[in-house]
């Protein structure tokens, strides 16, 4: 049986908003800069992205991460870190220029393949990072540089358990249905004020953006999302992306 380096890694994922609307001399200026503050936030952290295994598709990567990278502090300080990049670099730019990214997580095997990673987990960060609620935060928080998806395993494992110096209500649980795929993920706006009420505004996906009906949960996936230290029902509000 050929080997296919069966392991179990984090999965990180990144993409640029409207890089395909914009001119070739803007793509290529993203390109620059995403790789940039992607190396210069894991600098600052101590990790190491030469180490990385990267698949890069110009406006986009996802990088699988070696087993000895500490996952909370790429949930943690390197994302935080990115983050700060990114608002560095809109700070002197025109408002058409800003440079504005998508970001999904998640942990699980790893399989080698002749054009990429033919395993579920893989399909699961690309999922999380191509979903309608996640496109839909951008559109709907002008003021945010990234938005940040979380799976379900790594918010529980990582976040809930007190690894980082994240805050269970720094994050909104969102439903997510893409293709072949339907779960849960875990949204935070990294240099947001923590003031932000994620519930003040529909999740509406950037194709829909004309349509003023918003998703509305359907009765399988009412939950329960934690909001400020509390508990309240889905159902209630109703809105919690698609």
């Amino acid at each position: 049986m050929a080997d296919t380096g069966f392991r179990r890694s984090l999965y990180v994922g990144v993409d640029i908003r409207g890089y395909g609307a914009a001119p070739e001399q803007r793509q290529q200026k993203w390109q620059e800069t995403l790789l940039r503050s992607l190396d210069r936030a894991a600098s600052s952290m101590g990790l190491n992205r030469a180490r990385w295994s990267r698949q890069q598709h110009g406006d986009a990567e996802l990088a699988v991460l070696p087993h000895d990278e500490p996952e909370p502090l790429v949930v943690d300080g390197f994302t935080r870190r990115l983050e700060a990049e990114l608002r560095q670099h809109n700070e002197d730019v025109l408002p058409w220029a800003r440079l504005r990214m998508r970001m999904a997580v998640h942990h699980g095997v790893v399989v080698n393949g002749p054009n990429g990673y033919p395993c579920r987990d893989a399909v699961v960060v690309s999922r999380l990072l191509d979903s309608k609620p996640l496109r839909g935060v951008l559109e709907q928080w002008p003021e945010a540089n990234l938005a940040v998806m979380l799976s379900d395993l790594v918010y529980r494992s990582v976040v809930e358990a007190g690894h980082t110096s994240l805050r269970t209500d720094q994050f909104r649980r969102l439903a997510v249905r893409e293709k072949e795929f339907k779960g849960y993920g875990w949204l935070w706006l990294p240099g947001c004020s923590d003031t932000i009420d994620m519930y003040s505004r529909p999740i509406v996906p950037k194709w829909d953006s004309a349509n003023t009906q918003p998703y509305v949960v359907g009765a399988e996936e009412v939950s329960d999302v934690v909001v400020r230290g509390r508990h309240r029902p889905a159902a209630q509000r109703g809105l919690i992306g698609g």
